[in-house]
């Protein structure tokens, strides 16, 4: 089930205002009001990219070509005085042509252009002596036909065309630039496009990066490079397609419980590059992370995979796999999040290598130029696409992986295709979900339900509540809330909340709180380090629990004395209401704790104080600079001893030089207005704090406005 949020912070679908023309200005700089999934062209319209046709230019377009075309369609093309073509994507509804030279003979072409299915075309002429054109992966140009193009361009001794031999004219998509005349024009849905050209190092640099959008209810592609809108250069107008998504903020990991997966729209060939940064929580036999198979000869492309405790990788076909026994993964669920794996694999020149890191570390070469692939196929081309969690083999997800996807890159050479990151994002009903978003194509992608070999698909959502990490800045900054609730709710696994307090001595906290189950070794706040030099534990708990179940706090660099001293003989009991007060000073700890009884009165059940003649450890003033954690342990930045209770409010004081406490902190449950979860809102630095173990905290309790009573109710 899906999270309903404020409307207001929705993004709201684009209007259907249409600007006047204006002919001189069908390239302008703005930001659009939002993107879109694609545009598409009708026959009518075009785009004068700005780039002049000439050798050294490469492009990669992912999109559909309508059914309808019949006879010559150009998609991204230029034509000099009638028989000098510069065709990148150009097609009719049988075959496929590309043509980098004179008269007729360089049109080379496949049969059988993908019409009404979505597609990947990534046409190379950055060397005129070894041209290259593939779609969706596979070689389009034959070896023997790349003669006669040399043999018919300009200069055939480089098979090189200049720009002075194109008339210095440019590049249309959605139709051919005719010496200045657009021609041929094009039924597409486009959803990106990038322009790249040879530079004189070797590498590439990105001309135009086109992604659909709309601005002021007009559509056009927005050019990432330069910070432009294009819209079409004909009367006629772009038929907008749906709108994007928009992320509400960024995540620290996505769970798949073995049942989720997605199409990266990567199609799986040779060439490719890859890290993925997981936690593997399943080992029951094959699991894919990462990876496709094609549908001819068993032809395999595993990217990140593990097959019970050993990695693996596979190219080309079988029986070219092997497991690397290095690396185990675990089904300890809850020792996912301590163990993180970073998983490179390269294809180049013919081979495949992998690397893994563990938890940060030095990578460990597993496998490198292993058995060549060039036998099997001169590209290693799959003809699907890369799954993300899951195997797609040959349009069906099958070995699906229980991890923690942390990120995602993938590049073909050293171009960056995607740059995956989870994220909580919204749709156009204000409804909140969990997914992934390529910061490269500023799209969301959702989980797919139902394989569909390149056709529609079912978004289905993650359990916010269970299967989404923290969210990553803790999204400080929000609107105020408007509605009060009782509580906040801790799962006693993963939920904690950073208060943003260094847990250092001069520090005084009051909670109102409830456990809901009875708690052992927890800790409703608190943090402890282990400081240079010392191998035991320096800690400051200003409130936790203790064998029997005892009401305990704890300040010492010595592990065991002064927390036996630290009880308050009072068990801990389910459905009560406690108030606790703690001051840590140097040398000394107070700490009193009352209950509320059913008339409402609040009754002390105990008061400890804690001091250097009575504990070791205590006359030492500890800085800790480590942030306090509220439901867990900060254990130098790992959230441990968890406790499962309820806060219904929390205060802290930081003693000041001049011996005075200053509040700095004062929080009252409220309803989270960007998630429509619980969350805490601080009165003093009037922000919005949030879950840090997981996406959405439970809360609960009476619901009022969030002017009225700001006093707690309880106290």
């Amino acid at each position: 089930m899906k999270t309903s949020i404020i409307p207001a912070l929705c993004l709201a679908t684009a209007a259907a205002l249409v600007l006047p023309r204006t002919a001189s200005a069908e390239t302008v700089t703005a930001v659009p009001d939002a993107f879109l999934e694609y545009i598409e062209s009708t026959g009518a319209q075009y785009i004068d990219t700005g780039v002049k046709a000439e050798t050294g230019l490469k492009a990669r377009m992912d999109g559909i070509v309508s059914s309808s075309t019949a006879n010559d369609s150009a998609i991204l093309c230029a034509r000099h005085n009638s028989n000098l073509r510069f065709f990148m994507f150009h097609c009719n509804a049988t075959r496929t042509l590309v043509a980098h030279a004179n008269g007729s003979d360089p049109r080379f072409f496949n049969n059988g252009h993908p019409l009404d299915r979505r597609f990947e075309e990534l046409t190379d002429f950055s060397d005129g002596t070894a041209i290259q054109a593939y779609i969706n992966g596979l070689p389009l140009i034959p070896q023997e036909k790349q003669n006669a193009m040399q043999s018919s361009a300009p200069d055939p001794a480089t098979g090189t065309i200049t720009a002075n031999d194109m008339g210095d004219i440019t590049l249309y998509l959605f139709a051919a630039n005719d010496d200045g005349t657009a021609k041929w024009h094009s039924s597409v849905k486009l959803y990106e496009l990038k322009i790249l050209k040879k530079n004189g190092s070797g590498g590439f640099d990105l001309l135009r990066h086109y992604l659909p959008c709309i601005k002021n209810g007009r559509a056009g592609l927005y050019d990432k490079v330069h910070g432009t809108i294009s819209y079409s250069f004909s009367s006629a107008e772009f038929i907008d397609g749906p709108v994007l998504d928009k992320p509400l903020d960024f995540v620290k990991w996505i769970w798949s419980n073995g049942k989720q997966y997605f199409n990266t729209w990567v199609w799986g060939k040779g060439g490719l590059r890859s890290e993925v940064d997981v936690g593997v929580s399943q080992y029951e036999g094959d699991r894919c992370i990462l990876g496709c198979r094609g549908s001819s000869g068993d032809t395999r492309l595993y990217m990140a995979y593990h097959y019970e405790s050993a990695f693996r990788y596979a190219y080309g076909k079988l029986p070219s796999k092997e497991n690397i026994n290095v690396v185990a993964p675990t089904n300890d669920v809850s020792n996912v999040l301590a163990t993180r794996y970073l998983i490179a694999t390269c294809m180049s020149n013919n081979y495949q290598s992998v690397t893994v890191s563990k938890n940060g570390g030095v990578p460990v070469e597993l496998h490198k130029d292993g058995q060549s692939y060039l036998a099997v196929t001169n590209n290693l081309a799959t003809t699907n696409t890369l799954y993300l969690m899951a195997n797609n083999r040959y349009g069906t997800a099958t070995c699906p992986s229980q991890c923690i996807l942390y990120r995602t890159k993938i590049w073909d050479g050293d171009e960056l295709l995607r740059d995956f990151v989870p994220v909580v994002a919204t749709n156009s009903s204000g409804e909140a979900y969990a997914g992934l978003y390529d910061r490269v194509s500023e799209r969301i992608y959702q989980r797919l339900d139902e394989p569909a070999n390149g056709g529609s698909t079912i978004p289905k959502d993650f359990n916010l509540a269970t299967q989404v990490g923290c969210v990553t800045n803790s999204l400080r900054i929000a609107a105020r809330p408007v509605t009060r609730i009782g509580y906040v709710e801790s799962d006693g696994k993963y939920d904690y909340v950073d208060l943003g307090v260094m847990a250092n001595a001069g520090l005084e906290t009051e909670v109102t709180a409830e456990w809901l189950t009875i708690p052992n070794e927890s800790a409703f706040l608190g943090a402890r380090s282990k400081l240079a030099g010392n191998t035991d534990w320096s800690r400051i708990f200003p409130y936790s629990t203790y064998s029997g179940s005892q009401h305990a706090y704890h300040y010492n660099s010595n592990r065991y004395t002064a927390r036996d001293s630290g009880n308050v003989a009072v068990q801990i009991e389910t459905n009560v209401l406690y108030k606790i007060v703690s001051r840590i000073e140097q040398g000394a700890q107070n700490f009193a704790v009352w209950s509320r009884g059913a008339g409402g009165g609040w009754e002390k059940l105990g008061e400890r104080t804690t001091t250097t003649a009575t504990s070791s450890g205590l006359g030492e003033n500890i800085i800790l600079n480590l942030p306090l954690y509220l439901f867990a342990v900060n254990e130098d930045d790992l959230a441990r001893f968890f406790v499962k209770a309820r806060c219904y409010g929390l205060k802290i004081s930081v003693k000041q030089q001049d011996g005075s406490y200053a509040l700095v902190r004062d929080f009252v449950p409220v309803r989270d207005p960007a998630t429509g979860g619980a969350a805490l809102w601080d009165k003093i630095s009037e922000t919005i704090f949030r879950n840090d173990g997981k996406y959405l905290l439970a809360g609960g309790g009476e619901e009022r406005a969030f002017e009225e009573a700001f006093v707690l109710s309880v106290r």
